[in-house]
Formats: C-alpha cells, structure tokens, sequence
C-alpha cells in the first residue's frame, strides 16, 4: 500500500494522470473537495471535526488495503508540508510518496523550498513536468 502526497492545483490533470496510468483500487481525500461537501466554511472553527473526518477515510483505506491520493487545499494561506508529514506517523507499514505536477508550482517559492526541505521524508517522489 502506498500513501501519495498529490501537489496539484487542477484536479483534472490528476484524473487524467490516474486515467492514463490505468490506477485502481485507490482512495483520493481531496481537501478542498471534502471541505465543500461537509459545508466547512472556517475550517479552524471545525479543526478537529475535519481531522477526524480525514483520518478516518485514512484508517478505513489502509484497512481495505488501498493506496491512498492525498491532495491537499493549496488555497489555504497557511498551507504547510509540516502538517501533511504529521499523516506518516499514521502510516506504519504503508510508504509515503510524492506526486508534484510541477507546472503549477513552478512559480510558487515556498511550495518548491518546503517540498525539497522536505524531499528525504518521501519514500519515492516522482515529479511531473507537465500532464
């Protein structure tokens, strides 16, 4: 099993990538998609709900034995990698990987400075130039 870490903006390039690489039994916990389906305007209002609500789609994946697609919310201004690396204490046998589109990250210094701080955390990291 494996746990992805998915650097991407536009969930489109995503689901073309998953397409074309023919990916099944997985799991995809888009933030942002989940915080408009739960209605959570103020996420830090609704922290711990939220978490537990995340965690548990986490458990219940690892326990049916699939790979998991993490996409995190790029729109929150206080978007840090150090939260996401908290999620492989969670991970004991399952390895924890990097998907980066980098497109559209190219711009971004701090996303590129805390992924490459960060590179040795990742089990394997594959970056995509463009998708």
């Amino acid at each position: 099993m494996n746990f992805y870490v998915v650097f991407t903006k536009n969930k489109n390039k995503f689901d073309k990538y998953v397409k074309v690489n023919k990916i099944k039994n997985k799991v995809i916990i888009d933030i942002k998609s989940l915080l408009v389906e739960y209605e959570i305007d103020d996420y830090y209002e609704y922290k711990d709900y939220f978490n537990l609500i995340v965690y548990t789609k986490i458990i219940h994946s690892l326990e049916k034995k699939k790979d998991i697609y993490y996409i995190p919310n790029f729109l929150n201004k206080n978007f840090d990698i150090d939260e996401i690396v908290k999620v492989k204490g969670l991970l004991k046998e399952t390895d924890f990987n990097l998907l980066l589109f980098f497109d559209e990250f190219k711009d971004t210094d701090n996303i590129h400075q805390s992924v490459l701080n960060n590179m040795d955390l990742f089990d394997a990291s594959q970056i995509l130039k463009s998708y």
